[in-house]
């Protein structure tokens, strides 16, 4: 044992049995969290991301200080074709995770000791074959919910887009957030949502709002200075809760953006209202928790939206599911049983592969082109998932 090796002194047969017993007791101290890594993507190509500054003065921005904003933070998930090296890095900014460990019951160290095996400012893969050029990663625009987490807290979906070859754009605007951090290193501590005076609406419209700016502001350049082989005119939106309601919001409302999918989130403004207001014109898909679009289930919304909609569209639900099983928590949980009391009793694994086939395949076929009959109906592959029926559609 390389550890006994360290203590070149002769010791006592005494003495090294209470070196062992500290030892063990100081391993099993709550708290300190073996280091344990995000379930690996399953695409072909390793995985990047990078951050960028989106410059933008917000004067009317209802979570600021003073109601003043200057900038949010844009983080890319994409192809790469390096390979990772060295030990694998925690994810999450140790701000982050230290927030959702008090705040959800988490033990200390147990969200702070993941790692993934995603490189930050790694080349971004280059498709050949076009006789003008590189080929284009399709590309998503993606919402996290409000109040948190994060982006970075909804890596495992992101990952597993990218290793199939898309480029996913998450927004995070700064307060709203519990904290994020730019890439000059600044951090922003954000405001707790709960306990706050601000309506729904109004971050739901700055939400719109961040999507609008970059889309139509910021973009464009952004490819073109950096050369980033993204796909700018043919885009997907999604997200989980309030992020999943600015995807099909945006979806509406911009002509590049062609399909929108939203993960248990409650749909606002237009698409909320009980009439042809609430028509995307486009692909919609609605994935949802168990129960989740049921009539006398308290949310409305998602009973009235699909009978609007006159091009294609779904709602599923995932029975065993929470609100928070659809992000990266459906995995913390599964290494502190019965920490979260929010999250479902489906096993973590088997709702991270369920949403990894579920969003891959209706981007593919509304991006790609690639038909999945994963879409169509039931699946004996994913028992969970639940189809609405053709008269509730």
């Amino acid at each position: 044992m390389e550890l006994i090796g360290v203590y070149r002194q002769p010791v006592s047969r005494a003495k090294f049995i209470i070196i062992i017993i500290t030892l063990l007791v100081t391993l099993y101290i709550p708290g300190i969290a073996e280091a344990v890594s995000l379930p690996p993507p399953t695409g072909p190509y390793h995985v990047g991301v990078r951050k960028y500054t989106i410059e933008y003065y917000n004067d009317h921005d209802p979570v600021a200080p003073n109601n003043v904003s200057t900038a949010f933070l844009a983080t890319i998930f994409y192809p790469t074709p390096q390979k990772p090296e060295g030990a694998p890095k925690p994810y999450l900014n140790p701000e982050t995770a230290a927030y959702f460990e008090q705040n959800w019951h988490y033990s200390n160290g147990t969200l702070s000791s993941i790692t993934s095996t995603v490189q930050e400012d790694a080349p971004f893969l280059e498709l050949k074959g076009a006789a003008d050029g590189p080929l284009l990663l399709p590309t998503i625009l993606f919402g996290p919910g409000g109040g948190g987490p994060p982006v970075e807290g909804n890596t495992i979906l992101l990952s597993e887009l990218a290793s199939h070859g898309y480029a996913i754009i998450g927004i995070d605007h700064p307060f709203e957030q519990p904290f994020i951090r730019y890439p000059n290193g600044t951090g922003v501590t954000g405001i707790d949502l709960d306990n706050v005076d601000i309506d729904l609406v109004d971050i739901y419209n700055m939400r719109l709002g961040d999507n609008s700016v970059f889309l139509k502001d910021h973009l464009p350049d952004f490819v073109r200075k950096l050369k980033l082989p993204l796909n700018i005119t043919k885009l997907g939106a999604f997200g989980y809760s309030l992020g999943g309601a600015a995807a099909l919001g945006s979806l509406q409302s911009h002509d590049q953006i062609v399909s929108g999918l939203n993960l248990d989130g409650t749909l606002i403004g237009s698409l909320a209202l009980n009439s042809s207001a609430a028509d995307e014109r486009k692909p919609a898909f609605l994935i949802g928790s168990q129960g989740h679009g049921s009539s006398g289930t308290g949310d409305n919304t998602w009973v009235t939206f699909p009978k609007w909609q006159t091009d294609w569209h779904r709602k599923i639900n995932i029975n065993g599911t929470t609100h928070h099983d659809f992000f990266d928590d459906t995995f913390w949980k599964t290494l502190e049983v019965g920490a979260d009391p929010h999250a479902g009793p489906i096993d973590g694994l088997e709702q991270v592969r369920i949403l990894n086939a579920y969003v891959k395949a209706f981007f593919d076929f509304t991006l790609l082109d690639k038909n999945s009959a994963l879409l169509d109906g039931p699946s004996p592959e994913f028992p969970e998932v639940v189809f609405s029926s053709v008269a509730d559609l």
